[in-house]
């Protein structure tokens, strides 16, 4: 009987070790989930690049347009037709379009760094849901072997009783 109890306060032991274990993972994915949430919010904000891409994009392709265009006009006409647009002449229009494609460029890159950081929100947004998938598949786990455990107990100590 020595040898049976001490075992059964053994297993016990390492139930409750288990146990704690289990209780530190779930407490972590529910801190992990937490973050997520707020990695998730982030994912759904204005942005405001874009607006900033296509807007810069097509006064560029407008410039250019005009550009173009001007060079189909008969030379003493050119000068009424840059006016009309708000250019003095050919060089200004040139240097218009020179410094819109310098603000079109950097658009782009302010772009380019806004999808990296939402690329990595939702990188760290799947490792978090992934960790929480394993911690509660685990918890899921420890909770049916300590339903079993506690049945093989029941059932133990009623076969020692009789």
């Amino acid at each position: 009987m020595g040898l049976c109890t001490r075992v059964r306060e053994t297993y016990t032991d390492v139930m409750k070790v288990s146990h704690i274990a289990t209780i530190a993972f779930l407490s972590a994915s529910a801190i992990v989930m937490t973050g997520a949430i707020s990695v998730a919010a982030r994912q759904f904000t204005i942005e405001r690049s874009a607006v900033r891409v296509i807007v810069d994009t097509s006064i560029a392709a407008r410039l250019q347009g005009l550009s173009d265009a001007i060079e189909l006009v008969p030379a003493y006409e050119r000068s009424l037709l840059l006016s009309k647009y708000g250019f003095k002449d050919e060089m200004a229009l040139a240097a218009a379009l020179t410094a819109q494609r310098g603000d079109m460029h950097l658009a782009e890159k302010l772009r380019a760094a806004e999808l990296a950081a939402n690329e990595k929100r939702l990188a760290a947004l799947l490792a978090a849901c992934g960790f929480s998938a394993i911690v509660a598949i685990m918890g899921a786990f420890a909770l049916y072997d300590a339903h079993v455990a506690r049945g093989r107990d029941t059932r133990e100590a009623t076969t020692h009783a009789a």
